[in-house]
C-alpha cells in the first residue's frame, strides 16, 4: 500500500471518527427539570448521581420558589417555550390549573391506576384529573402532631397512637399549666384543614350533588377549635397568631408549646440542634380525626409531570421513574420520604432524622409513617376552599356566628357546583 493510499485511508478515518463523534454528542439527550426544592436539599446531588449513571441523558435541575409568584413564573415559561421538560408540582390546585391549561402531557399511557395503588397507594387519587394522570407523586408528606414527651411524662401520660378532636382538646386542657401561654397550635394557614379532615369519608358534595359543608362534623370540628381558643385558652386565637406573625414551630422547639399540628416539612428544623437547640424528646401521632370516621392520611406530594412541548417524553419518563424509587433518598435527610413502595422507606425514615435520632421518639414516628385506616383528605377546588378560609376566619374572629359561617359556605359552594 502506497504512502498516499494510506494518508488518505487514515483521513477517512478520521473524518469517519469525527462524524461519530459528532452523532454521539448529538444523541445526549439533554432534560430541564423544575421543582421548588431547594437545590441543596437533594436535589442537585440525586441530579448528579443520575448524568453520571446516564451519560446519554443528561439533566439540568432548575429551582423555583414554590409560591404564588413562583408557580406563575413556571408556568409563563412552560406558556412561552421556555425550556421546562420534566417540572414537578407541589400544590394540587397548581397542578390541575396546569393540567386545564394544556401545559402538562397525559401519562395514560404510562400510568393507570393498577400500578398507582399497588406502588404509591391510594394517596395518588390526589392528583387524578378527570379520570387520567398527568404526575407521578413520589414524596410522602407526613402530616402529625409533634408532642414535647418530657411535658407528657411530667404528668403521668403516655403518648397517644391517636387523638380524635374531642381528645385533643382534652390533652391540650390536661397540660395547661402557667409555664406555656398556650399548649396546641398549628400554622395560621392550615386551620382549614379542620374542615378537610370533617368530610375526609364523606367528601365535599353529597351523593344528591349538594355541598356537604353542613356535616355534623364541620360544626363539631370549627367549635372544638373555638373553644380552644376562647374558652380554654389552649390554643391562640387566630387573629392574634396571624397579627403577631407568631411562629408556632419556634415556639414548640424552643419548649414554649408542647403539642404542635405540622407535618414533615418541619423536621429540618427540629434536626437542627445547632440552630435550635432542645433538651426535650419530640414524638409523634397522627393528625385529630373524628370519632367513627378515618384517620387523615399522609399527603403524597411533589408530583413530577412531563410537559406537553418536552422533545424526548420517553427520556423525561425514565428519568422519573428512577426518582421516584433511587432519587428520592438523596432528599430523605431534608424530610421527605420516597412514596413509591420500590424505594427502601425504612432506611429513608432513619435519614430524615439523621444526626438528631436519639432526641425522637423513633417508635411512635413508626408508627405514625405506617399508620393504618387512614384516608386522603379531600382537597376541593381552589376557589371553593378560598371561599370556605374567608368565611371561617370571620368565624375565628368572632365576626360571625357559626351558623352564618356554615350557611355562607354551603351557600357559595352549591352555587359553584350549579356553574359547573
Amino acid at each position: 500500500m502506497s504512502r498516499r493510499t494510506v494518508f488518505l485511508a487514515s483521513v477517512a478515518l478520521l473524518a469517519l471518527l469525527t462524524c461519530a463523534a459528532a452523532v454521539s454528542a448529538e444523541e445526549v439527550i439533554r432534560l430541564q427539570f423544575w421543582s421548588g426544592v431547594p437545590a441543596e436539599n437533594g436535589p442537585l446531588e440525586a441530579v448528579e448521581k443520575w448524568n453520571a449513571l446516564n451519560p446519554h441523558i443528561q439533566v439540568t435541575y432548575n429551582r423555583y420558589v414554590n409560591n404564588d409568584e413562583g408557580n406563575l413564573r413556571v408556568n409563563i415559561a412552560m406558556q412561552t417555550g421556555e425550556a421546562v421538560d420534566i417540572l414537578m408540582s407541589h400544590s394540587a390546585n397548581d397542578y390541575e390549573q396546569r393540567v386545564r391549561s394544556g401545559l402538562l402531557l397525559d401519562l395514560s399511557d404510562r400510568l393507570d391506576e393498577d400500578y398507582l395503588f399497588e406502588k404509591i397507594g391510594s394517596g395518588a387519587l390526589r392528583w387524578k384529573i378527570d379520570g387520567a394522570y398527568y404526575a407521578l407523586p413520589t414524596n410522602i408528606n407526613a402530616i402529625f402532631v409533634m408532642i414535647n414527651e418530657d411535658v407528657l411524662t411530667a404528668k403521668g401520660l403516655e403518648v397517644p397512637e391517636k387523638l380524635t378532636v374531642e381528645e385533643l382538646r382534652e390533652l391540650a386542657l390536661a397540660l395547661k399549666s402557667p409555664e406555656f401561654e398556650y399548649t396546641f397550635a398549628l400554622d395560621a394557614g392550615n386551620i382549614h384543614g379542620i374542615i378537610q379532615h370533617a368530610l375526609i369519608d364523606v367528601g365535599f358534595v353529597g351523593e344528591d350533588g349538594k355541598s356537604n359543608l353542613d356535616h355534623p362534623n364541620v360544626r363539631l370540628g370549627l367549635e372544638t377549635f373555638y373553644k380552644m381558643m376562647y374558652e380554654d385558652k389552649t390554643m391562640p386565637i387566630l387573629a392574634v397568631q396571624k397579627a403577631t406573625n407568631m411562629a408556632p414551630e419556634q415556639m414548640f422547639l424552643k419548649g414554649e408549646l408542647p403539642l404542635y399540628q405540622a407535618g414533615a416539612w418541619r423536621l429540618r428544623m427540629s434536626n437542627d440542634l445547632a440552630q435550635y437547640p432542645r433538651d426535650f424528646t419530640i414524638a409523634f401521632c397522627p393528625y385529630p380525626y373524628f370519632e367513627g370516621y378515618s384517620i387523615p392520611g399522609h399527603h403524597i406530594e411533589d408530583a413530577m409531570s412531563i410537559t406537553a412541548h418536552c422533545k424526548y417524553p420517553d427520556a423525561a419518563w425514565e428519568f422519573i421513574q428512577w426518582w421516584a424509587v433511587e432519587g428520592m433518598m438523596a432528599l430523605a435527610p431534608g424530610g421527605r420520604v420516597p412514596a413509591h413502595t420500590d424505594a427502601p422507606q425504612a432506611e429513608a425514615r432513619k435519614l430524615i432524622v439523621s444526626g438528631a435520632e436519639d432526641t425522637y421518639n423513633l417508635e411512635s414516628l413508626d408508627r405514625t409513617y405506617e399508620m393504618e385506616n387512614t384516608k386522603l383528605i379531600p382537597v376541593p377546588p381552589y376557589q371553593v376552599l378560598d371561599y370556605i378560609n374567608q368565611e371561617i376566619e370571620k368565624y375565628f374572629l368572632g365576626e360571625q356566628s357559626l351558623d352564618d359561617t356554615i350557611a355562607n359556605m354551603v351557600k357559595f359552594h352549591n352555587e359553584f357546583l350549579e356553574r359547573q
